[in-house]
């Protein structure tokens, strides 16, 4: 994916809410299917373009299996345009920001955001994080899992 894929109004979103997952959950029970529809892809797709997640990425030596390495790309996408830019710019490698995932001492000259794990609606518990919350706000205003409706589409 080239750098401009990711729509701008994508990471405006998770700019403006970021690091108060309510803020975001507020804005996705605003928006009309499509836009949440687009939301979820647009995630997707920046975390995609890191890495096939099925590779892994290599830390300390072990391959991580497809999905820690899914994980890891969500958080970087979720860290923002300028943190993914780098990364998939190749600024730093992808185990650099693995590291700083982790919580330890990084290469990346970097302040990482941590996410608030807050939502408003209990039925959004299972969902705290930027990218997977707008399945659970999905789910709560259309009464269909997201994934299964874009996969079908």
């Amino acid at each position: 994916m080239e750098t401009g894929d990711v729509p701008g109004w994508f990471w405006e979103v998770l700019d403006t809410a970021r690091p108060s997952l309510s803020a975001l959950e507020s804005w996705l029970e605003t928006q009309p299917r499509g836009v949440l529809e687009d939301y979820a892809l647009a995630y997707l797709e920046a975390a995609e373009s890191l890495i096939d997640f099925s590779e892994g990425v290599t830390v300390d030596g072990a391959v991580w299996s497809e999905d820690s390495t899914e994980d890891l790309c969500m958080w970087v996408v979720g860290q923002g345009r300028a943190f993914w830019r780098a990364t998939v710019e190749g600024t730093w490698e992808l185990a650099d920001a693995a590291e700083a995932y982790l919580g330890r001492p990084s290469p990346l000259m970097w302040e990482v955001t941590q996410w608030d794990d807050q939502v408003r609606r209990p039925e959004h518990a299972g969902y705290r994080s930027p990218g997977a919350l707008v399945q659970g706000v999905y789910r709560t205003r259309f009464g269909q899992d997201l994934n299964e409706r874009l996969t079908a589409g």
